[in-house]
């Protein structure tokens, strides 16, 4: 599976990107601080771009790559995380300060809270596929069909990965969908349907993720939950469908 294209991006990874920059922030007023230095001073300025160039960079990049949901994004977290942490602990060695400490505290637990969400999110279906451009799908995979429906034209495909929040479809045809879809899954002479969101689609636009709306049980059509709850109970898994 290539570079999936993520058309909609989770309040996470934006809070994410937020928070390494405001961890570069806390380097550079703690700093100031220790020093008695105006962190508004442009020789201050100019003097932790000397400084700071070598966390800066790892800190830019890491948003970079929490922002295209890149595979190494959160390990480019944890290690700018953990090289502001650093740098701001050093500078106890050499004076210590309890106000940088009780600062230093919450910052820790701020950004393990942030890293737990960021992991949580990175494994939903919508945004992985559970396949590759080297998997064959004669017959693997024709484990559970389906199709969607965009605009009135239904397309054919299988489930490779779902849990409760959504799923990831392989497609038989390239399509660029729009934002809502209706999503027919038949599992068990039962046919499921749920109006859902595209999240992510692959760049060759044979592979689509979609994140669905909690909705009750309804005694007229089964819905995504009842399907989630009937194939957890038979003990499907998407691990097994590789």
């Amino acid at each position: 599976m290539g570079q999936l294209k993520v058309r909609k991006k989770d309040t996470i990874v934006r809070n994410a990107i937020v928070f390494l920059g405001l961890a570069f922030g806390f380097l550079y007023l703690q700093h100031a601080y220790r020093h008695h230095i105006s962190p508004f001073s442009l020789v201050y300025l100019r003097k932790s771009a000397e400084l700071f160039w070598y966390v800066a960079l790892p800190v830019a990049v890491s948003a970079v790559l929490v922002w295209t949901h890149h595979r190494l994004s959160l390990g480019a977290y944890v290690l700018s995380v953990c090289l502001v942490g650093f740098k701001v602990t050093e500078g106890l060695f050499v004076e210590f300060n309890k106000i940088i400490v009780i600062a230093i505290f919450f910052f820790v637990v701020i950004s393990y809270f942030i890293y737990q969400l960021l992991r949580h999110y990175h494994t939903l279906a919508s945004i992985n596929p559970n396949f590759s451009r080297n998997d064959l799908f004669e017959p693997l995979l024709r484990v559970i069909p389906c199709h969607v429906e965009d605009r009135g034209e239904v397309y054919p495909g299988f489930l490779t990965n779902w849990d409760e929040e959504g799923c990831f479809i392989k497609l038989s045809s390239m399509k660029k969908f729009s934002k809502t879809l209706k999503v027919q899954v038949k599992f068990q002479g039962r046919d499921f349907l749920q109006d859902g969101e595209v999240v992510a689609q692959s760049m060759e636009l044979q592979g689509v993720g979609i994140r669905f709306k909690k909705t009750p049980k309804d005694f007229n059509v089964f819905n995504w939950a009842e399907f989630s709850e009937l194939i957890d109970e038979l003990g499907f898994q998407p691990e097994r469908l590789r």
